[in-house]
């Protein structure tokens, strides 16, 4: 049997396998670092994990757990910014009928 590795969502708290999680990376940026979404899970650097959530997202950005994990000054419009355009790749995806490598629907 194979064990998933657990993350915690910043968002709401939640230990749950990464495998639902969305991982976000800090790039260095001036004067504020900017945080995007790491879609392959593979970016360098420390990252965080929420839920595909907008709440999750909203209570992270509300509680500056962004800026409190990667210990630095964040822009967190970008955050919010960095999810709407996941969301509209998600929805334009489901509208198209676009599959996963899986073969299931996305």
């Amino acid at each position: 049997m194979k064990l998933h590795q657990q993350r915690t969502c910043i968002g709401c708290r939640t230990v749950t396998s990464k495998n639902e999680l969305l991982r976000w990376v800090l790039t260095q940026g001036n004067p504020l670092s900017v945080v995007s979404l790491d879609m392959q899970g593979s970016a360098f650097g420390r990252g965080t994990w929420t839920h595909g959530t907008q709440k999750c997202v909203r209570q992270a950005v509300q509680r500056k757990a962004f800026a409190r994990t990667f210990r630095s000054a964040v822009d967190d419009s970008q955050v919010v910014q960095a999810f709407a355009a996941y969301e509209d790749q998600l929805a334009t995806r489901q509208q198209s009928g676009k599959h996963d490598e899986s073969g299931s629907e996305i």
